[in-house]
């Protein structure tokens, strides 16, 4: 076993008894602890992603990140369909020509149902609700049971989401109110969703694969708008029978894969971190990084999910089937983007060009600084549809950037309690969700089809986003922090504890950051 290793090889696996220099018949006390493993890919055989049993979760996080984002979003545009539009005020802007459309169906401004534009908001924003309560449960029940569970989470949380969006349209006949308590609810069971996969790739994924895998994976939610509930139970079943919690479970899984993933993960002591080290987290500059940036870039992420396909209708008057098409454009190009930035990411850090820290860094800036300029352009394009289409299209390609910026760093500086980590960011990060559609009610609120009032909104999001890309650059790191490891722990066996000491000197932990 080597003994000196840089930064970016600094990695767990489980020791075997020949470098711990232990005999068959011994004591093995040390057999679930930690081992620094120096540069793993040089001695052992690499595992292709394509047909691994890593991959067939990758496949199935995709569909499931698919179906979350369908459920979610769908009612965005719905509602445009949905209302009477006298109740709503939903007309053509006057302002633009009628040629931005090709036919205009007068029939598809008048809803079935009477709501006001507030009641619209509250029907945007119900889901974000129900979405923070959930979320650090989870994280602190999957840490809780020895990282057991993450499967469950996932598959149900995705299965009870179809089952109540199947019931959204009996809701919606029986009251606003109705469709309001069904979609916190829908929320409720989704919030799980997020932890548990991420929890189960800091068991899955090894670390040069980290930026495409769970890029890949989350992208499934940029990908798809209109999907029937019905398809989450369909999911489900493939789910349970394809996906397995861990490795060493897996029924199909080589054993030249096992090791390539062992040997390449964070695989933790026989004392977990049974007891979140909260005060290490809450005074880690890397967390703040992290946290800012997740909940800056959810602002413009769910700002626009919820209130483009409006933009698109009360400005630029594109009708319900342009508007469906137009509204899932920019996330479809994102999501292109996505496995682009991803792929280009994991290669440079594969050769070590650049430390992780400066490439997420990098990635957050694209994925921040561009989008903001784009959409700030799109405000200035007036009724030019085109134009102001092509400048949204752009800026959610850039944005694509932020899924090997952000989006994965809780991997990075703590991979033991990924799930608990994006949990706790992501319950923050949801507040976006029923705040932006607000904000853009509120700056929008003296006349929607007022192009210089919707570019004081575009002006916001672009001003959110480069805030929290601001702050990631100044505080982020991509290096493994020590209370993710356990060094600082009580709770860690002192085995365990003096592995990780001993070759302390020799490797560069990120101990600034916090």
């Amino acid at each position: 076993m080597a003994l000196f290793c840089s930064q970016d090889d600094f990695l767990f696996s489980q020791p075997d008894d020949d470098s711990l220099g232990l005999d068959s018949d011994d004591d093995k006390s040390v057999d679930d602890g930690l081992l620094l493993i120096i540069n793993p890919t040089s001695e052992q055989k690499y595992v292709s992603f394509i047909r691994s049993a890593r991959s067939t979760l990758a496949y199935m996080g995709f569909l499931g990140f698919f179906l979350v984002y369908s459920m979610r979003i769908n009612i965005s545009v719905a509602l445009l369909d949905m209302v009477d539009s006298e109740s709503s005020n939903a007309s053509l802007n006057e302002n633009c020509p009628a040629s931005n459309v090709t036919e205009r169906n007068q029939s598809t401004l008048s809803g079935k149902f009477d709501w006001t534009s507030s009641e619209q908001a509250s029907v945007l924003g119900a889901f974000y609700y129900g979405y923070m309560i959930t979320q650090i449960p989870s994280g602190l029940f999957l840490n809780h049971y020895k990282g057991e569970g993450g499967k469950l989470l996932y598959g149900m949380g995705i299965l009870l989401t179809g089952l109540f969006t199947l019931l959204s349209p009996l809701a919606s006949y029986g009251g606003v109110g109705w469709l309001i308590g069904l979609r916190v609810l829908e929320g409720v069971t989704e919030a799980a969703t997020f932890p548990a996969f991420n929890h189960m790739m800091g068991k899955w994924v090894p670390k040069y694969e980290r930026s495409f895998f769970s890029a890949f994976a989350a992208s499934g939610g940029t990908f798809g708008f209109y999907v029937n509930g019905a398809l989450a139970v369909i999911w489900y079943a493939m789910w349970c029978i394809l996906i397995s919690e861990k490795p060493e479970t897996h029924p199909r899984i080589s054993q030249e894969e096992m090791e390539h993933i062992k040997s390449n993960t964070s695989q933790r002591c026989s004392n977990e971190l049974e007891i979140v080290p909260w005060k290490s987290i809450l005074t880690s500059r890397a967390f703040y990084g992290l946290l800012t940036c997740h909940v800056c870039c959810n602002f413009t992420n769910y700002g626009l999910m919820s209130c483009l396909p409006q933009y698109l209708s009360n400005v630029l008057n594109f009708d319900i089937s342009s508007n469906g098409f137009l509204s899932a454009l920019p996330w479809l190009c994102c999501w292109i983007s996505i496995q682009l930035f991803s792929t280009i990411t994991d290669v440079v850090r594969r050769h070590n060009c650049l430390s992780t820290t400066v490439v997420r860094k990098v990635n957050a800036f694209v994925g921040t600084v561009f989008p903001g300029l784009f959409l700030i352009l799109a405000g200035y394009a007036g009724c030019n549809a085109t134009l102001a289409v092509c400048f949204i299209v752009i800026a959610m390609f850039f944005f694509g950037a932020n899924w090997s910026g952000f989006n994965c760093n809780n991997l990075d500086i703590a991979p033991n309690l990924a799930g608990v980590l994006f949990a706790i960011t992501n319950t923050f990060a949801t507040i976006p969700g029923f705040v932006a559609p607000l904000v853009v009610g509120w700056i929008t609120a003296d006349n929607v089809h007022s192009e210089k009032l919707w570019r004081y909104a575009f002006f916001t999001f672009a001003s959110v986003s480069w805030f929290g890309g601001l702050v990631f650059i100044l505080f982020a790191s991509g290096e493994l922090q020590p209370w993710a490891a356990g060094i600082n722990s009580d709770n860690i066996d002192n085995d365990c504890r003096d592995l990780i000491n001993q070759s302390d000197h020799d490797v560069a932990i990120d101990t600034e950051s916090s």
